[in-house]
């Protein structure tokens, strides 16, 4: 479709009646030309007509072969058109109006076009737009040579001559997959023929651009704009992979590209330094340490060619509704169909959302409509009008605009710390502007990528199986790579790490639902629970054969589903078997097919309603009605995509699950050991993925040039840095007197004729529960008795130690039966109260274990441990085998201590470093997409009461939903502050926090909402003590564990004994860390198995001034103080207490975290019903399939979805408030239980959730 600008024969028809009809007649046949009269007074009209003018017939050596057609007989609706879109060319009117125009209101004008029919492609090419649209040509520019790789100038070829017709002859434009092809002849045609044109080709119209984006237009009117349909989806292929590409084996020792840092050099820049204004604390010289060696890690070295600029650019217009494959779909469209574009998409690429990075300049050659000048030097911000896609019935504008030069040099400067203003720049930009590169570089048909920063092999799959090897496997887990830009200190780098996920297998739904139960749960709930989301496939036609209605109440015989030809218009058209109308998402099920009824409606062509003529047959019913099909599955649930309040029903039968569609929510747990057992590999096998799979999907030349982007080149070998090993940690027992030191080919320490740091009880006496199919006078029971007496002592825990003689046994599961058991037993032994209740279960069994915890900890405060038989059983299976159960018996006895407010142990050095110091750690645990809508998160802080950094109090409070920052952190604090003050009998001088899970994004948040809240704790308990508020200095850091840094042995002398990963102690803090602030990776743990993942520790505020090298020795101290391990485990053990802690949260709301299927279905009703009752209350009139929503329209969806979020907030809140503020329990108060308060001061002054 080709549009001309101010009329369409079709809308002005409509506009003007008669009056339209009866303007072309005169127009046509007045003898004397109107068109000689619209230059102005001075002119007369001629005497001749208008077809016989010489000044709007086009001229011998003009004339194409669309002004040839439309100048014969029977087109002189398209010939008046044309001659008035020229008019408009040679004498503009000031209101923009031709001669035709003028006798309507100025909004309609403004829309009118005409059609113009594309001429067929040739056999060659593709689908698609087949000319080039008419569009001014910039002035005449000798071609860029390939070297240069500048912008192509093969297409568009277009040739205006401006002095007689104005229009030019056209070139075809490519359109998918195809090549540049040869000039094929234009046609406009009237609007009455109109459905002759439809056909697999998208047509393309162009119009002139009216005010788009609110902007207002400073180019020529004359200029004009393309329009075309937006694309269809890509059609779907069903066809499975059946040969797995197995991964490398583990690679050979090797050497990588050595980046050897000059540590003076280095050190003096960072001196230089010091006194500039930065965001953060500025790094600090790089410390000189005897032990030092060179490393490998997962990061390649880019090199950038220095002559090349890129350049930044956006697609204005693409509606911020759509869904990433939406506005990929607007993306594809624009590049296909605008000619600059297509032929110059080999020097630019795209992140298939709205921007676009390009290697050489693309504005300069922009032949469209400009719509705002920018920077009148650069051209920054310049939009021009790019293109209009006609989606259903809305016409969507879009804008190209030049965003700005990629800052290459300055991203350069910021990484070789040479920057004169760090401060004032962000290189997040220009890394973007990389990865945006890199991703097209990735990109390959044996690649699968899902967004701009991970891709998949197509081929390197395994079918996830349960240990039953169910026939049918679901779930197919792809071996993947997420890779990113860096700009680190002195380098520009590519990270690739592993990154592998789980995809739905494209099967049926109702495969899936008679199969799945496997893999999914022990219940059709868990299946049905798993489908919800997931966007699904309509495998049939939804065309009648006929193309009649078989509507049950239709009664006319030749009434018919197809619009008929005289009413068609592409703009109002709906192809329900087109591939985007086909592909919906689950939004839930209904009854068996053969039982859930729908309101089947009986419409016009155009999609109304027909007042009082519906039925409501079964889905059954319908399917056999309409389409003559007989369903196979009629007793299988029928399945909901759209919404509760306006639900459309599917057999289940018919809907096929869309490939490539990514497992979104927990793996589950009947699939998730085969998942990890492939995924979790070695670090020689790692690396091998890495450089052997990952980066070989990047085509590389013999000289290092990425093949899609030459001004960049990557060195494909793996960066090898200089690491320092800091020495094992001195763990301290007995009170100092006795020192244990870490076996360096374990990592580990035992606990051999060993006493704990310190005890704290003179007598224990325990309480054991068992769990179903424990026999309470058991093998089991009896060892358990005997080991944990013997352990109390041997440690230090308490001299002595003494179980009741009554054992609980637990008939069933439910947390009810455990609180009528204590419950009965706390009744009769109000005297008697154990210290400890020990829990002994057969297997781990979750749901129990958080039932005990809530009621032992909040409901009746008492001290608990856990322990199962599984884990706890010799490996002979002789219980009288007491010394197979020494090591599982001794990390009891580390519980056991800590309840009874002990001491387990201690690092060497830690006690001077914390002399004047309060240590917090903090987290956040979010609900997870198995917890039920609108589950708030929980806050957790732990805060040290001694400077041995074994003993903690923690604090937890519940906060919305998914938010990361703890804005009452202040509050949180006082308990534990005031404790610390008690004890010291002084304030802290200082405050150390090592804060988890922040991204870099909030590091602003967490100094203002955060750091900023800690003197109100001061402030708090310098009132409580009626002192004044002191100062205090703080230090903060941010603790990282889940990121793509990876460490590689160089040799084997670098490796661990068993597991080939780097020794513990291994510090890396240059060539991959920040430029200019402080930051290092620390590994202080020896990785049970895979690949270790050291911590990133990031300083966000240094008030005590502590030194670099001191926070590294303290934070590695740290890791081995950690109260139940005896060995150093994989972060600061502060931030891993928070992290515990707010697990224990999450025990006392299982219910809402992971509920059971009878909570969920439950809260899903109501749901439901709110949805519904949300979508009564809007009362939106009935949509016809051909339309798409308006902006007004989407903004009342989301309004609905928030209105709809905020009532399931509102329903779950109290709920949720309620059971975390459970009561405590009439039998363990004070007037019940003699000590109740100490007993209860007790357990919040312990590490009770340890």
């Amino acid at each position: 479709m080709f549009e001309i600008p101010n009329m369409s024969l079709d809308t002005a028809r409509d506009e003007l009646g008669d009056g339209f009809a009866r303007r072309i007649d005169v127009d046509f046949k007045h003898s004397k030309c109107i068109w000689c009269k619209a230059g102005g007074t001075k002119t007369k009209k001629k005497n001749h007509s208008l077809m016989n003018c010489p000044t709007t017939k086009p001229a011998e050596n003009d004339q194409t072969s669309l002004s040839n057609e439309i100048f014969n007989a029977g087109k002189e609706g398209a010939a008046i058109a044309y001659i008035h879109q020229k008019q408009l060319s040679v004498y503009p009117r000031d209101d923009n109006a031709t001669t035709f125009s003028t006798g309507l209101s100025r909004p309609h004008a403004s829309n009118y076009t005409v059609s113009v029919k594309t001429a067929p492609a040739p056999p060659s090419a593709p689908s698609g737009l087949s000319f080039t649209p008419i569009i001014p040509v910039p002035s005449p520019q000798p071609p860029a040579s390939s070297a240069t790789q500048g912008v192509s100038s093969s297409i568009p070829s277009t040739s205006i001559d401006q002095s007689s017709s104005g229009f030019a002859s056209s070139s075809v434009v490519p359109t998918t997959g195809s090549t540049p092809a040869a000039t094929a002849p234009i046609s406009v045609i009237e609007n009455h023929i109109l459905p002759n044109m439809l056909s697999d080709q998208p047509h393309t119209e162009v119009a002139t651009q009216s005010s788009a984006f609110g902007l207002n237009a400073v180019a020529s009117v004359a200029s004009a704009v393309p329009t075309t349909n937006l694309q269809d989806a890509p059609v779907v292929n069903f066809g499975e992979l059946t040969r797995y590409n197995r991964a490398p084996g583990s690679s050979a020792y090797a050497n990588g590209n050595s980046d050897l840092v000059d540590t003076g050099e280095l050190n003096g820049e960072l001196e230089r330094l010091k006194d500039t204004a930065l965001q953060y604390p500025i790094g600090q010289s790089l410390r000189e340490r005897p032990k030092k060696g060179e490393v490998l890690t997962n990061y390649f070295k880019i090199s950038i060619d220095p002559q090349t600029t890129f350049y930044e650019y956006q697609v204005l217009g693409i509606p911020d509704s759509e869904s990433r494959a939406g506005k990929k779909r607007y993306m594809d469209t624009a590049i296909r169909n605008v000619p600059f574009l297509y032929s110059n998409r080999d020097v630019f690429a795209t992140d298939n959302v709205n921007t676009i990075v390009a290697w050489v300049n693309l504005h300069q050659h922009i032949p469209g409509v400009r719509v705002q000048s920018g920077d009148l030097m650069t051209d920054v911000g310049s939009t021009w009008a790019l293109l209009d896609i006609v989606d259903r019935d809305t016409t969507v504008p879009l804008g190209f605009q030049y965003l700005r030069p990629v800052d290459i040099f300055g991203l350069q400067q910021y990484s070789n710390t040479t920057r004169p203003d760090p401060f004032n720049h962000d290189p997040h930009p220009a890394e973007n502007a990389l990865n945006i590169i890199m991703t097209r570089c990735f990109a390959s048909s044996n690649t699968l990528q899902l967004n701009n920063h991970k891709f998949y092999v197509r081929n390197a799959y395994f079918d996830l199986k349960t240990n039953e090897g169910n026939a049918v496997a679901p779930l197919r887990a792809l071996r993947g790579y997420s890779y990113r830009v860096h700009s680190t200190l002195g380098n520009i780098l590519l990270n690739v790490s592993p990154a592998n996920s789980a995809f739905w297998r494209p099967l049926l739904v109702s495969q899936i639902y008679q199969n799945g139960s496997g893999p999914f749960g022990n219940s059709k709930d868990h299946v049905k629970r798993a489908l919800r989301g997931v966007r699904v496939y309509i495998d049939y036609s939804r065309e009648t054969k006929d193309k009649k209605c078989k509507h049950p109440k239709c009664n006319d015989p030749n009434c018919s589903t197809t619009i008929p030809p005289d009413k068609f218009s592409a703009r109002t058209s709906s192809n329900m078997d087109g591939q985007h109308a086909r592909i919906k998402t689950i939004r839930g099920f209904g009854k068996a097919c053969s039982e859930q009824t729908f309101l089947w409606e009986h419409k016009d062509v155009y999609g109304n309603i027909i007042t009082g003529q519906s039925v409501q047959p079964t889905v059954q019913e319908y399917q056999q009605r309409q389409y003559a099909r007989v369903l196979q599955h009629p007793g299988l649930p029928a399945v909901n995509v759209s919404t509760a309040g306006r639900p459309t029903w599917f057999a289940p039968e018919h809907l096929r699950i869309l490939p490539d569609q990514i497992y979104a929510k927990i793996i589950p747990d009947f699939v998730a050991n085969d998942f990890h057992r492939n995924a979790c590999r070695e670090p020689r096998e790692i690396r091998s993925r890495i450089e052997q799979e990952g980066l070989r999907h990047i085509p590389i030349t013999a000289t290092g040039q990425l093949e899609n982007c030459h001004p960049i080149s990557l060195d494909p070998r793996m960066l090898q840095i200089p690491f320092v090993h800091l020495n094992p940690a001195t763990i301290m027992y007995s009170s100092t007197t006795v020192t244990k030191t870490v076996n360096e080919n374990t990592g580990r320490w035992d606990l051999k004729e060993t006493q704990f740091f310190r005890g704290n009880a003179k007598s224990l006496k325990w309480l054991l529960i068992t769990g179903q199919g424990v026999d309470r006078n058991g093998k089991s029971v009896r060892a358990l008795t005997r080991n944990f007496d013997r352990k109390v002592k041997e440690t230090g825990v308490s001299r002595t130690s003494e179980r009741a003689d009554e054992v609980l046994s637990l008939s069933d599961d439910t947390e009810f039966t455990l609180k009528m058991m204590l419950e009965n037993y706390l009744g009769k032994n109000r005297e008697d109260v154990p210290d400890i209740v020990v829990l002994l279960l057969k297997t781990k069994d979750q749901h129990l274990y958080s039932s005990f915890k809530f009621l032992t900890d909040v409901v009746f405060i008492l001290q608990s441990i856990c322990v199962t038989e599984d884990k706890m059983r010799p490996k002979n299976l002789d219980w009288s085998n007491d010394s197979a159960l020494g090591q599982y018996m001794a990390n009891v006895a580390m519980k056991e201590n800590l309840k009874m407010a002990g001491i387990n142990h201690s690092a060497q050095g830690v006690e001077e470093q914390l002399e004047n110091t309060i240590v917090i750690g903090a987290d956040v645990t979010h609900p997870g997409s198995g917890a039920l809508q609108g589950t708030p998160s929980i806050a957790a802080i732990v805060s040290s009461l001694e400077a041995n950094g074994g003993r903690f109090r923690g604090n937890m409070r519940l906060q919305s939903a998914k938010q990361e920052i703890i804005p009452c952190l202040g509050d949180m604090l006082i308990e534990g502050l005031s404790e610390w003050c008690r004890l010291h009998r002084r304030f802290p001088e200082n405050v150390l926090y090592y804060r988890d899970g922040v991204s870099d994004t909030q590091y602003d948040e967490v100094i203002t909402k955060e750091l900023s809240t800690i003197k109100n704790a001061f402030i708090g308990v310098a009132k409580q003590f009626k002192k004044p508020v002191p100062e205090f200095k703080t230090t903060a850091v941010i603790v990282t564990k889940r990121h793509n840094t990876r460490f590689f042995p160089r040799q084997k002398d670098d490796e661990m004994r068993g597991n080939g990963n780097c020794k513990p102690g291994l510090l890396v803090e240059s060539s991959i860390t920040s430029p200019y602030y402080t930051d290092f990776y620390l590994q202080s743990h020896n990785a049970i198995k895979g690949t270790a993942r050291s911590s990133h520790y990031f300083v966000l505020q240094n008030e005590m001034g502590i030194e670099i090298s001191d926070l590294e020795d303290l934070t590695h101290n740290l890791c081995h103080t950690y109260v139940r391990a005896t060995t150093g485990v994989s972060y600061a053990s502060p931030a891993y207490y928070a992290d515990r802690l707010a697990e224990r949260g999450r025990c006392y709301l299982r219910e809402w975290f992971n509920p059971s299927n009878t909570k969920r279905n439950a809260y899903e009703t109501h749901c439901q019903q709110v949805e519904a009752d949300v979508e009564a209350a809007r009362n939106r009139p009935q949509r016809t399939g051909n339309h798409k929503k308006t902006p007004a329209e989407i903004q009342e969806d989301k309004a609905d979805r928030e209105q709809v979020l905020q009532q399931m907030r509102d329903y779950i809140w109290p709920v949720v408030e309620t059971r975390w503020n459970t009561p405590i329990h009439d039998l363990a108060e004070s007037g019940f239980r003699p000590n109740a308060k100490a007993k209860y001061d007790h357990l919040k002054g312990t590490m009770y959730w340890m």
